[in-house]
């Protein structure tokens, strides 16, 4: 993770942002398929944790970014 102080205040912002953002996810039911769980018996279920992995392969990106351009600006 990049160093704290190479963030720019609005990248250390946007960074708790998606942290706190995260930890929503984390709380979610859909967060961990439960044992014995088969995709494909319920499209409606199956589309709820589509969502959440979406979701969270977005935050991980952005986050990511946030790394990245704090990295490269030093």
């Amino acid at each position: 993770m990049a160093s704290m102080w190479k963030m720019t205040l609005k990248q250390r912002r946007r960074q708790r942002e998606l942290i706190a953002d995260l930890d929503g996810l984390k709380k979610s039911p859909y967060a961990s398929v439960p044992p014995g769980y088969n995709f494909g018996e319920d499209p409606e279920e199956d589309k709820k944790y589509e969502e959440l992995l979406k979701s969270l392969g977005k935050i991980l990106e952005e986050m990511h970014e946030l790394e990245e351009a704090a990295r490269n600006s030093g």
